[in-house]
């Protein structure tokens, strides 16, 4: 009878080798036990060679020039947009400082002009016994005013530089007059410097067929709020030929100021009848009052909205200024204040 011997069973590891010896193959562990921790593996960084180094620093040197190109163009660019704004600024500024030298003392740029190029006025300006008056504007404004109308251009303006200066100076002085008389009979006009009531002399011709470059008159506003008035106040402008004009009242008021007019005239409607038919107003418009002396060149043709056509009040309704003014023959020019 053969015994049978049992082999004893051991359990090899993927890394045990057939030709361990049985107390090798007996000290290696089993699967139950726990596998040792798998020691990192430490990688180490090639080396760069001095070529590559030379391309990575030209790399980074390429991209730091094209970020600061980027930001120099942005720059540049915000720079040129400011440059472009105070340009038009300076612009702007220095035409209008140009104008005022001209006004006042013509231009220190060397030209050369002609007074043979210049038209002669046809107007005769009278100059009255003992005049030029303290109060009253003088001949020789007129006369100057006269010229400017025949030879609207910069180069009149160049030639008589220091006619102008004392045309104007005699015309501010008037307007100091002129506006301590009204603050007597109206005391809310503001008494202020002469010459912030005066207009200036150059034309606004930014939506004007008409180029020329000045105003033929002097003018002048007075009120409580000064030259620049939005409620009533009283215009004056000065020129020959018998177009010397005085004006009081309110010319195109805005929307919410006319619908207050006109809701006053609805409710007290004669009282504004009763004030343009005292005998002073007749007296001075030659008999002429009420709604005949009112400026009517912007006056509406139909009824205003919301206003019945045969409202009792409906002539004075139409109007959209409520306005007087008195013009002046050259002869009735010299009254004196």
């Amino acid at each position: 009878m053969v015994s049978v011997r049992k082999r004893k069973q051991v359990t090899y590891n993927d890394s045990d080798s057939d030709f361990m010896s049985d107390e090798e193959v007996r000290s290696q562990p089993t699967s139950s036990s726990q596998p040792e921790k798998a020691q990192p593996v430490k990688t180490s960084k090639t080396k760069a060679g001095p070529k590559k180094k030379v391309a990575l620093k030209q790399e980074k040197e390429i991209k730091t020039k094209k970020k600061a190109k980027t930001k120099e163009d942005s720059d540049f660019e915000s720079q040129e947009e400011e440059k472009v704004v105070k340009t038009d600024k300076k612009k702007a500024k220095a035409q209008e400082e140009e104008e005022e030298e001209e006004e006042d003392s013509g231009s220190d740029t060397e030209v050369i002009y002609s007074k043979s190029s210049t038209k002669k006025s046809t107007l005769v300006i009278q100059h009255p016994k003992g005049s030029p008056f303290p109060d009253a504007i003088s001949p020789l404004t007129m006369e100057f005013l006269a010229g400017l109308a025949e030879n609207n251009d910069r180069e009149y303006m160049h030639l008589h530089s220091k006619e102008w200066v004392a045309v104007k100076k005699d015309f501010i002085d008037f307007c100091g007059l002129v506006m301590s008389e009204l603050h007597q009979i109206d005391p809310t006009v503001l008494v202020e410097e002469p010459k912030h009531a005066m207009y200036r002399q150059n034309r606004d011709l930014r939506f004007s067929n008409d180029k020329r470059p000045y105003k033929n008159y002097l003018s002048a506003s007075f009120s409580p709020e000064g030259r620049k008035f939005v409620r009533a106040g009283y215009f004056l402008s000065i020129e020959p030929n018998n177009k010397t004009m005085i004006a009081a009242g309110i010319w195109l008021p805005n929307k919410e100021m006319l619908q207050s007019l006109r809701d006053n005239i609805i409710r007290n409607g004669d009282l504004i009848k009763e004030a343009l038919a005292t005998d002073a107003i007749k007296d001075i418009f030659d008999g002429k009052f009420g709604k005949d002396i009112l400026e009517a060149s912007d006056k509406l043709k139909v009824a205003p909205k919301g206003i019945s056509k045969d409202h009792p009040e409906i002539e004075l309704l139409r109007f959209k200024s409520f306005a007087v003014s008195k013009r002046f023959t050259d002869q009735e020019h010299w009254f004196r204040l």
